[in-house]
């Protein structure tokens, strides 16, 4: 018997060429001598961790940043073999040993991180590690007060190198006065550190500060949403030079005609004032459709937009596509990305949801979908064959 045809609810494209344009963007912006991590963890914001990956670093990105020991594992194991940062918090003395097996620096983050790490002295291991500093942020990193301490607990362990210093901004989309507040903690820090070790790589920008404050560049950035074309103020990327990486398409599953005062979906939450046309879309909430969208998001079909009619359910919703008969069963549905001359953005689905543009990304349910990867450069991407 032959396999059954299967047929995708929806579809996320993620358009690799997007991906290296935002890099090249984020590069000619930064202060001679500093280069670029890539923050690929929560699989890339959605968009794909290896394949975001790959053609961040042949666009000129020095490495990527990920959040777990698992996700540099992963990157690992698939045959990447470029700079990872693990951005931590590690939890076992087992992830520092492989770690450091696997050639991945990784962030020291917590009181607990600092003290556990002289136990590697003797392992035979070289560990390369980034100490993170709280410079306001109040959340991962030691105080600026405990860094001697931290450098006398390494000092004289040649299985540990001293890689980095790093910080985080905490307010840099909403308040950019107070990246300089956080710098003038920060700064005073790597003058210290580099004092025992001189080639250590100071790194503290996000997105947001890349774009708006040169001061912040220091050795590297660490840039996450821009490198995906998402806009770090919630606004039109496009506008700030980046381009959209990410489109979600699905199909018109059916078109039912609703008289009027007739309900429509869960609760009845839509009814038609007029006869009209209700198309089911295939995928809900269960997909990464937020319920909350239920009367008031919006989609693209054949150009023209339509409002969604009802509640979302779990894997469908309705919208109201009127009595011209224009829209048919089969015909493309666009909920994020382009479609004739419009564009549903990211940031307007956030806008609506009252959210940042990346939980949108981040939310959408890959295992109920198709994933498809547009204008790869296998030969010009590292796969692993060095």
């Amino acid at each position: 018997m032959s396999p059954m045809k299967t047929s995708p609810r929806s579809s996320v494209l993620i358009d690799l060429a997007a991906i290296r344009h935002n890099v090249a963007h984020l590069l000619a912006m930064l202060t001679p001598g500093s280069g670029i991590l890539v923050a690929v963890k929560a699989d890339a914001y959605g968009h794909g961790t290896l394949p975001v990956a790959r053609a961040a670093v042949s666009a000129g990105a020095q490495g990527v940043a990920v959040a777990t020991a698992e996700e540099a594992v992963v990157l690992r194991d698939a045959g990447f073999h470029e700079s990872i940062l693990v951005m931590g918090p590690l939890y076992s003395f087992d992830q520092y040993e492989e770690m450091a097996r696997q050639r991945v620096d990784f962030a020291v983050v917590s009181d607990h991180m600092a003290d556990l790490l002289p136990s590697l002295r003797g392992s035979g291991l070289e560990a390369r590690v980034h100490l993170k500093i709280d410079s306001g942020m109040n959340r991962q990193g030691l105080f600026p007060a405990q860094v001697d301490t931290f450098l006398e607990s390494i000092r004289g362990i040649p299985e540990i190198g001293l890689a980095g210093v790093m910080t985080h901004f905490a307010c840099a989309t909403e308040d950019p006065a107070s990246i300089d507040f956080q710098l003038e903690r920060f700064l005073p820090v790597i003058e210290r550190v580099r004092q025992e070790w001189p080639a250590v790589l100071a790194h503290a920008a996000n997105s947001a500060a890349t774009v708006h404050t040169p001061r912040s560049h220091l050795d590297l950035v660490r840039c996450g949403c821009a490198v995906y074309g998402l806009s770090p103020w919630q606004e039109d990327p496009v506008a700030e030079g980046l381009l959209p990486a990410l489109a979600w398409k699905s199909q018109v599953a059916l078109v039912k005609r609703v008289d009027t005062g007739e309900g429509v979906g869960y609760g009845h939450t839509f009814r038609p004032s007029a006869p009209t046309d209700v198309a089911l879309i295939p995928i809900g909430y269960g997909d990464g459709v937020f319920r909350a969208l239920s009367n008031r998001g919006e989609v693209l079909i054949n150009g023209r937009r339509y409002p969604v009619a009802g509640r979302v359910s779990m894997d469908s919703f309705g919208v109201d596509v009127g009595a011209d008969g224009r829209v048919k069963v089969g015909d493309e549905v666009t909920l994020i990305g382009a479609d004739g001359d419009d564009r549903i953005t990211v940031e307007e689905v956030a806008r609506r949801l009252g959210t940042i543009n990346y939980e949108i990304t981040c939310d959408i349910a890959l295992d109920r979908t198709e994933r498809r990867f547009l204008n790869e450069r296998p030969d010009k991407e590292p796969d692993g064959s060095r």
